[in-house]
């Protein structure tokens, strides 16, 4: 499995309008094969910064999700409402541990 943040940043007083585009790709998503969950989560400390914390079963289906028509339909209206670009973190799900086995 693997995790994805994805921070995503409003422009200011666009935040509740970003986080309506978001809902049909939410819905859409959650709706794939290979995802686990797909969640949107608000920061208490910047009014503006929002993110989504998926996990997905393995990356190829993570890309799969990348190119389906409502992630990209998401992409193209949330474009002119974001403070900058998406930051996109991919972490494997497997445990790190600093003990020797």
């Amino acid at each position: 499995m693997i995790i994805v943040t994805a921070t995503i940043t409003a422009k200011p007083g666009k935040r509740d309008e970003l986080i309506s585009k978001s809902q049909d790709l939410i819905k859409a998503t959650r709706l794939e094969p290979g995802c686990i969950s797909y969640n949107l989560y608000a920061s208490i400390e910047n009014e503006d910064a929002l993110v989504m914390i998926e996990q997905w079963e393995n990356k190829e289906v993570l890309d799969t999700h990348m190119q389906t028509d409502h992630f990209k339909a998401f992409c193209g209206a949330a474009a002119d409402i974001l403070a900058e670009e998406m930051g996109v973190d991919i972490y494997s799900a497997e445990k790190v541990s600093a003990e020797k086995a």
